[in-house]
């Protein structure tokens, strides 16, 4: 739950400080399985020469000739995933569902190879549009319990995750903000970026999450342990590690066959060492609630307590006297506006309770677009999800501090950060990332200025 200004004066002496360190390192790692090209192990090598692998590629090659055909179109799917190739076949799939909404049985099979390479989301997605089909008879409604059946035995089973990214990163004004991170008012990566050093530099890291899910009764326990290292290359002072555990029940409200909200009350403690040394932890509760709106349109809201506690580093001396009580507020809807493309928007609003005058106020507001793009089956990788997205943060402190330049002055300040994420599949497990991100903070405070652009490039791991 990320950053806000807690300070006034120099942007180097008075920084901006977290409540959280890593619900968007989670989200930055994430990888689904199946997001490569390789086939499964129970399926033929789509690369392999053989009578499967080229009766889909002289498919393939017709197709390019007559993209509309839907006839084709069907044929070369069934062909690809006969090959093994389980992606091409879905892209094929979903391409016909552009050309024909009402083809008969497509929904269920693309259900069936969502759940073959663990995308179990985008297979319960495919289930319940087949279940709204008009035409659904007996024997699809069978069909579609079975897959149902199965993608549950397989999910009630699945009770731990783990994700990893390891990367190089290069900063044009190199910073203490953790590679690779969303932002949300109250939180981590942008407090961090708030201590920077006024020149380039480079940074390796390695960040994961691991997450363990038990059923009680019916109701899901969610464990998760966020964690975070990145070394600076001759800049030691802005060597970061966190560490983040979260927990707490997931269970969900319905009236009669209405679900009416996904509800998780959790505990969070957190770590945070910068410049190998401790300088923040902190421990609270929070509340995250879920609830799709309409079929294309799902909605989360969050309220989030934390208390701080800071110790004095090199990069900050006079931390300790900062601790705070942080109250976090927010709000995100996702809209699916094709397949394989989803549009977001998050907003988040923080109120930091500290000593005067570092008290302050923090709003985010956050617009990306995800579109996953399957790429052809001859290039051996795949798919590529592309993610531009864009920030507006505003960033107030409550009150003058008396010991800046100018005591009457509040400090505020806004800032830009606007970008894009690759992730191109190479394996079912492994990915490349690639980031590109340039911020633009302004503020009455002259040294709390700063631009700053980021290349990020790392590999992804999903198990």
């Amino acid at each position: 739950m990320w950053g806000h200004s807690r300070g006034s004066g120099s942007r180097r002496a008075r920084p901006r400080w977290p409540i959280a360190v890593a619900a968007a390192l989670a989200a930055a790692v994430a990888l689904p399985a199946g997001a490569g090209a390789q086939a499964s192990a129970d399926q033929p090598n789509p690369f392999i020469d053989t009578p499967q692998s080229r009766e889909a590629e002289a498919l393939f090659q017709q197709l390019l000739k007559e993209p509309k055909n839907i006839d084709l179109t069907f044929r070369y799917a069934q062909a690809a995933i006969k090959a093994g190739n389980i992606e091409g076949g879905i892209s094929s799939l979903e391409r016909l569902l552009l050309l024909d909404r009402n083809f008969p049985g497509v929904k269920v099979q693309l259900a069936e190879l969502y759940a073959k390479i663990h995308s179990f989301d985008m297979a319960r997605t495919y289930l319940a549009e087949a279940r709204e089909e008009p035409s659904l008879d007996e024997q699809a409604l069978a069909r579609i319990q079975a897959v149902q059946s199965e993608i549950d035995q397989i999910t009630a089973n699945r009770s731990f995750t783990a994700n990893a990214l390891v990367g190089i990163r290069h900063q044009s004004d190199a910073s203490a903000e953790p590679a690779g991170s969303d932002i949300v008012a109250g939180g981590v990566p942008e407090t961090l970026s708030a201590l920077f050093i006024g020149r380039p530099g480079w940074d390796i890291f390695a960040t994961g999450n691991l997450q363990y899910i038990a059923d009680l009764n019916g109701i899901k326990l969610e464990s998760n342990a966020i964690v975070y290292y990145s070394k600076a290359l001759g800049h030691s002072a802005l060597d970061l590690g966190a560490i983040e555990l979260n927990s707490g029940p997931r269970f969900d409200i319905d009236v009669g066959d209405t679900r009416i909200v996904s509800a998780r009350p959790y505990v969070v403690t957190n770590e945070v060492t910068l410049g190998e040394s401790q300088f923040l932890h902190g421990a609270g509760v929070g509340l995250a609630l879920d609830r799709t709106i309409m079929k294309d349109l799902a909605s989360s809201v969050f309220y989030e307590f934390r208390r701080d506690w800071f110790n004095s580093v090199a990069l900050v001396p006079g931390a300790d006297a900062l601790n705070s009580d942080v109250h976090s507020f927010g709000l995100g809807l996702t809209y699916r506006v094709m397949d394989g493309g989803d549009l977001n928007f998050q907003t988040s609003y923080a109120l930091t309770d500290a000593v005067a005058p570092a008290s302050s106020r923090g709003l985010v507001l956050h617009l990306s677009y995800s579109q996953l793009i399957q790429l052809p089956p001859d290039w051996g990788v795949g798919p590529l999800n592309l993610s531009p997205f864009v920030y507006r943060i505003y960033s107030n402190d409550h009150a003058p501090d008396p010991n800046a330049a100018n005591p009457l002055l509040i400090p505020a300040t806004t800032e830009w950060r606007y970008g894009a994420t690759a992730k191109l599949g190479l394996t079912d497990n492994i990915a490349l990332n690639f980031n590109a991100v340039r911020q633009v903070s302004l503020s009455n405070v002259l040294g709390n200025r700063q631009r700053d652009t980021q290349l990020i490039v790392g590999v992804m791991f999903a198990y």
